[in-house]
């Protein structure tokens, strides 16, 4: 049997996740803060420029049906 046809066991699984999860960098709470705000505010600018567009093709829309 080779290395990746060993038999699947749930122990080793957890065993080599322990390890590899302590081999993780974790951020800093200042910094997933300040991740969290970059994306909130994209999400904001975004929403707002697909508003406008979807404002701006509705009005054209209206005025080529209105003819």
């Amino acid at each position: 049997m080779t290395d990746t046809a060993k038999k699947f066991s749930i122990k080793r699984y957890f065993r080599e996740t322990k390890a590899e999860m302590k081999k993780v960098s974790w951020p800093e709470k200042k910094e997933v803060l300040q991740h969290t705000q970059v994306v909130i505010i994209s999400i904001v600018v975004i929403g707002l420029a697909l508003w406008l567009v979807d404002l701006v093709f509705a009005k054209g829309l209206d005025l080529f049906l209105r003819r």
